[in-house]
């Protein structure tokens, strides 16, 4: 992720007269970059749909868990007024399950909301490079018009364009997949640790709200 936030940065904030200025053939290296912004604004747009969806599956299994915690609460206190203190106390483990599982989803709802406007920016950024990109073309072609060069050397070099653009594609997807199976093992060890730190924060809360459940009883 890292790195196409580089690059689409980098593309949202190319000088085209610089890369023209420089470039041996300007039309192709418009319309390389052309292709190259397309293929980044489609990528963009779906990632961007995904971390939308992710929002609103995350916002959906909050309200399921915080139902939970109120169902698993009131079933602890009946458990309670009927003498079944190991019902209750495994009723208060279930509701602090519950609790920290609305947590986990509000803040991964916070976060894909986060993603989600942060790509709908980048698109926006290089939409209007995108229109630039093709403005200035439509420029170099026209003054390349006189001296065009035959059909077949045309089909040719566009036959190249594609082998090119075609490459940079497969590079690019390698980078995305060795980038997330790097990502995994470190998630995995922190899920791991945040895991057992639930645990002993569970059981102390666990014991703090089945002593107050009694307290409450005995006063009725």
């Amino acid at each position: 992720m890292f790195e196409v936030a580089v690059r689409v940065k980098e593309l949202a904030s190319s000088n085209l007269n610089a890369l023209v200025e420089k470039a041996s053939s300007p039309a192709k290296m418009l319309r390389l970059l052309q292709v190259e912004i397309e293929e980044a604004i489609i990528t963009l747009t779906r990632d961007a749909a995904l971390a939308e969806r992710r929002g609103r599956h995350a916002e959906t299994s909050a309200r399921a868990h915080d139902k939970a915690a109120k169902d698993w609460h009131d079933k602890a206190r009946l458990a309670l007024s009927k003498d079944r203190e190991d019902l209750a106390r495994g009723a208060l483990d279930e509701r602090a399950n519950a609790e920290a599982g609305g947590k986990t989803m509000r803040q991964a709802q916070a976060d894909a909301e986060a993603e989600a406007a942060a790509l709908r920016g980048a698109i926006a950024d290089l939409e209007a490079k995108l229109a630039e990109t093709r403005a200035r073309l439509r420029a170099e072609q026209a003054a390349q018009d006189a001296a065009k060069p035959s059909a077949g050397a045309a089909v040719a070099a566009a036959a190249t364009d594609k082998v090119d653009a075609l490459g940079d594609r497969i590079a690019t997807l390698e980078k995305r997949i060795a980038f997330a199976q790097a990502s995994e093992g470190g998630s995995a060890k922190a899920a791991a640790l945040d895991e057992e730190l639930a645990a002993l924060q569970r059981e102390a809360r666990l014991e703090a709200e089945l002593e107050a459940l009694k307290k409450g009883l005995k006063k009725k």
